[in-house]
């Protein structure tokens, strides 16, 4: 996981990567919770980005549009099938 967040990033040089790699193979244990405890926030942030996006490619390929989904769920809840509080969870769960 660590690697792969560091492979990934753009805002270090490959110097920098190179450095980290060294010490992730010299010092294994200490390197990956030395990176954790520094980069854990920026991880965290990368990895939503990266979720963002692969969702957002994913709506353009299958044709999947918001409006659609606030649809179904609206015909659901009207149906009886989901209440008002799953219609709600689910709706904010779509606007994502």
């Amino acid at each position: 996981m660590v690697i792969g967040d560091l492979v990934r990033r753009h805002d270090i040089s490959g110097f920098g990567k190179a450095i980290w790699v060294i010490i992730l193979v010299i010092i294994p244990y200490f390197a990956v919770l030395f990176y954790l405890i520094l980069q854990s926030r920026g991880m965290a942030e990368r990895h939503a980005q990266r979720a963002q996006q692969a969702r957002e490619e994913l709506r353009q390929v299958v044709g999947y549009s918001v409006a659609d989904e606030i649809e179904k769920l609206e015909r659901l809840k009207n149906a009886g099938t989901i209440s008002a509080e799953e219609y709600d969870r689910l709706r904010a769960r779509v606007m994502q």
